[in-house]
């Protein structure tokens, strides 16, 4: 049986002494070029794996970090924790998924002990700890980053969705017509309300105030974050809505059910109804949905690497990352 390799034979294998061998595997800045392709070069050739296990009792960690969600299952979560876990992946660190699902759920991870604090940190992904725990502190004081909320007390990385409002204003408003909006219902009395989609339509409201164009209350539907709410607020909007008209989906989960909505109802896209979306999920072009791009893999990427610097440095700055959304026109306006 072969024996393991160790980082002696590396360091054997590549003429310089271990110390060099595990400062280059950690990316010290202190190592050359030479040298550190000279490690690399050993590692491979000779299949070396560092042992994690002796490494974390080393250092007092675990080589994994926590990432909460509000929820299992969806397209910018799927994207947004598959981007996190490839930089993660990076810098030999693993992610946990803990959606929070429930109030029930939540009062389990209210305990320092639970499992989501057993890690080296947290990213909340869509969650504010200021809302989720007595006192707004992370249990067992783990280094947290947020995303996809703004929060002066935590590292974290935000997409403008006020300006992202906007920009779906500004668009729809260059072909006038009737305007109509279906917006994620957040309840704002409970731990679990971002404030994002609350933003966006702040901003998509705003354009057309300054414009002096009627958007009146009656015209802004709300509905549950899900497939079937958002058929279900278009179905009552068809009743109300002459054609042409203009809508403004607040995410593409909801321009989804628009689009299935008014095939059902044999409306055409882009000439009886103009629709705009919020996320740029990755069907979009095929359907030729015209949306706002928030860079969702970009902002896990930063999410990541703003905890891994934080759980290095604890003393340093409060950062914020802010990431600018993009108007993508296509076919359905």
């Amino acid at each position: 049986m072969r024996s393991k390799v160790t980082i002696k034979d590396v360091a054997r294998h590549a003429g310089v002494v271990p110390s060099t061998v595990s400062r280059a595997i950690h990316g010290h800045p202190d190592i050359g070029p030479e040298t550190r392709a000279r490690v690399q070069e050993a590692i491979q050739a000779l299949g070396y794996r560092p042992d994690r296990l002796a490494r974390s009792i080393r250092q007092g960690r675990t080589q994994s970090i926590s990432v909460m969600v509000p929820m299992a299952g969806g397209d910018f979560y799927s994207r947004l924790i598959n981007a996190i876990d490839a930089a993660l992946g990076e810098q030999d660190y693993d992610a946990a998924l803990f959606p929070l699902l429930s109030e029930r759920r939540l009062q389990r991870y209210r305990d320092p002990d639970a499992l989501p604090y057993q890690t080296d940190g947290v990213i909340y992904a869509s969650l504010d700890p200021t809302h989720l725990y007595p006192g707004g502190r992370v249990p067992s004081h783990l280094p947290a980053v947020l995303v996809d909320i703004h929060n002066p007390h935590f590292d974290h990385v935000v997409v403008n969705n006020v300006q992202g409002g906007r920009l779906a204003a500004g668009h729809l408003l260059q072909r006038p017509a009737p305007t109509f909006v279906i917006a994620v219902e957040e309840r704002f009395n409970t731990p679990f309300a971002s404030g994002v989609f609350r933003e966006r339509l702040a901003g998509f409201r705003a354009v057309y105030r300054e414009e002096g164009v009627n958007l009146p209350d009656g015209h802004i539907y709300t509905a549950e974050f899900s497939w079937e709410s958002a058929r279900a607020a278009t179905r009552q909007l068809l009743k109300q809505a002459q054609q042409p008209f203009n809508l403004f989906a607040t995410c593409d989960l909801f321009a989804q059910g628009v689009i299935d909505e008014c095939a059902a109802a044999h409306l055409e896209l882009g000439q009886d109804v103009r629709l705009i979306g919020f996320d740029d999920q990755p069907w979009a072009a095929e359907h030729g949905l015209t949306t706002i791009r928030q860079p969702i893999e970009e902002m896990g990427e930063a999410a990541a690497k703003l905890l891994l610097e934080r759980i290095n440095d604890p003393t340093r700055p409060i950062q914020s990352r802010s990431f600018e959304p993009t108007l993508v026109p296509r076919t359905t306006t």
